[in-house]
């Protein structure tokens, strides 16, 4: 049997943390069936103050270096987004250059343009070296492989989707009456503009549809939303949930709603689908290449208030369509972006860049 590689995995602290990223990195971890390559995880970010970020990353660095000096690595494996994530990852990618170590770059940002429209051409062309620094670059989409090469051409970049465990047999009934938002509560997610919809459709719902929007963030304001616009009565839940209370609430779900504004390839989406929950989202980033129009579920543009209202009096009325679209979105998921299917390229890009560093 070969010799397992052994992979440096740094990102953001799971225990504190919340987010699409750290999801991501949760099911690789929780994963039991890797082949090829030993995790060890190191966080190098948690929540918290200025000095508590800092001295996170500063005991983390000294960690890795210790670590990839006695050559305890083969390669590291960094999950990257924006901001204060972009300059840590790329010290870090600096060190890996230096001891002649294969860096993986894996991108997660969703704010990742915003963020690089503010910078100015002498930033701009520190994370052109950056990227093209790295071994590879390991983007969510065909789409988002484009926008990483129109600021690095000479980078190295592969696309690995996002991806989850599907259960083999839908976990969805038709006649739940929830619609359910997983997300991050503010204007990002869009959700807002999930209110003002719901407003404009209260009179067409059925009074037993409820909201649940579950998710950290601007949690007081979207309550606040809700009794401006006067649907408090339909606001069920606001706020965080997981485990098991997660489990039940998207027992329940009728239709997720996820009406963002930017986004890379949500990890709420997969998850939902892969249940056979049928999705509402936006035309932007990587999500049309899973939500497919019509077939896998509904896009709208971001802000088009009144076709999401649209779009949720008819699934609340089409028991048909939501069992077509439940089927449809299920299979898409489970056959194309698996787990498992996932951690076999990502274990054939270490074994690639292993092989290549050892000439």
């Amino acid at each position: 049997m070969a010799k397992a590689i052994r992979v440096l995995m740094c990102g953001s602290d799971i225990q504190r943390v919340k987010g699409g990223m750290v999801t991501v990195v949760c099911n690789y971890l929780q994963y039991g069936g890797w082949e090829k390559s030993g995790i060890t995880y190191l966080a190098t970010h948690t929540e918290g103050s200025r000095a508590r970020k800092t001295l996170r990353f500063a005991a983390a660095g000294l960690r890795a270096a210790a670590a990839l000096l006695r050559g305890r690595y083969d390669l590291v494996h960094l999950h990257i987004a924006e901001r204060g994530s972009f300059y840590r990852k790329a010290l870090l990618v600096r060190l890996c250059r230096r001891l002649h170590v294969p860096v993986v770059l894996h991108h997660h940002g969703a704010e990742f343009e915003d963020f690089y429209a503010r910078l100015d051409e002498k930033k701009k062309a520190y994370v052109k070296q950056v990227f093209e620094a790295a071994s590879v670059n390991l983007v969510l989409s065909e789409f988002l492989r484009g926008q990483l090469l129109e600021k690095a051409p000479a980078a190295r970049v592969t696309v690995l989707h996002n991806a989850v465990e599907a259960p083999p047999e839908r976990e969805y009934r038709p006649e739940a009456r929830r619609i359910v938002m997983l997300g991050r509560q503010g204007w990002r997610k869009g959700s807002f503009d999930l209110l003002e919809a719901a407003a404009r459709a209260d009179g067409q719902l059925p009074e037993d549809v409820k909201l649940w929007m579950c998710g950290d963030g601007d949690v007081d304001a979207v309550k606040q939303k809700a009794e401006e616009l006067g649907v408090a009565h339909r606001l069920a839940h606001a706020g965080w949930v997981d485990g098991g209370e997660k489990v039940a609430c998207l027992a329940e779900a009728m239709v997720h709603v996820l009406p963002s504004y930017r986004e890379g390839l949500p990890m709420s989406i997969l998850e939902t689908m892969g249940r056979g929950i049928p999705n509402i989202s936006t035309r932007i980033a990587s999500i049309p290449e899973v939500i497919r129009d019509g077939e896998t579920g509904f896009l709208m543009e971001p802000g088009d208030v009144d076709r999401l209202s649209a779009l949720l009096v008819r699934l609340a009325g089409d028991w048909g369509l939501r069992d077509r679209l439940s089927r449809e979105g299920h299979r898409l998921v489970a056959e194309g972006f698996s787990l498992s299917q996932n951690i076999r390229q990502l274990e054939g890009i270490y074994e690639r860049l292993v092989k290549d560093a050892a000439g």
